[in-house]
């Protein structure tokens, strides 16, 4: 069992634990990292994980209310990478009905939590960094801009992004901050 984000950063996106094999990607962080802690916070076993491409489903993690109201956590390793589905749905309409409500993005530097709406406001300023005539549009084939997840790290915020820890205890007290921050978003 992973102890902290930072044991995760270590061992699968520094690559030290792999010998200079390939990340496995988001759905091995959801897997390993992220569902385990979240059953430790709600006692509860997600509905979907992972869904690409199941139509109608919300986000990477999903759980629903009375088998009808999802609440969905998107999540993104190393790059943010959205399909013209998501885009065109998370970004660019402004139906917060069709988006999911949580974002965690990992990365080298850290880990971030925060909801869909501090997400995408700080995926849009990042993308105006570079262009600032930019403004989300719908788009037809392809994904949206793609942004490192290290970028948005610091369009985020302290109190929505936890840095990767030096040591061991330092780990210790910036996981336990990590997870209080993501019981409150999903309580």
């Amino acid at each position: 069992m992973l102890n902290t984000y930072t044991e995760y950063i270590d061992l699968y996106l520094n690559k030290s634990g792999l010998s200079n094999r390939p990340c496995p990607g988001e759905h091995h962080f959801v897997s390993v990292y992220l569902v385990p802690r979240l059953f430790g916070l709600n006692q509860r076993v997600p509905d979907y994980i992972n869904p690409d491409g199941t139509k109608g489903i919300i986000g990477d993690v999903v759980y629903y209310k009375d088998q009808e109201h999802p609440f969905g956590i998107e999540v993104k390793l190393g790059t943010i990478r959205l399909t013209k589905g998501e885009f065109n749905e998370w970004i660019v309409n402004e139906d917060t009905s069709r988006w999911p409500q949580t974002f965690v993005g990992i990365a080298t530097d850290g880990i971030a939590v925060c909801s869909w709406l501090d997400f995408r406001t700080a995926y849009i300023e990042s993308v105006k960094e570079k262009d600032n005539s930019w403004s989300p549009t719908h788009i037809t084939e392809g994904y949206g801009p793609m942004k490192s997840v290290n970028l948005i790290f610091a369009k985020l915020g302290n109190d929505k992004f936890f840095r990767k820890a030096e040591n061991f205890e330092q780990a210790k007290i910036l996981e336990k901050s990590f997870i209080e921050s993501l019981k409150d978003l999903i309580n």
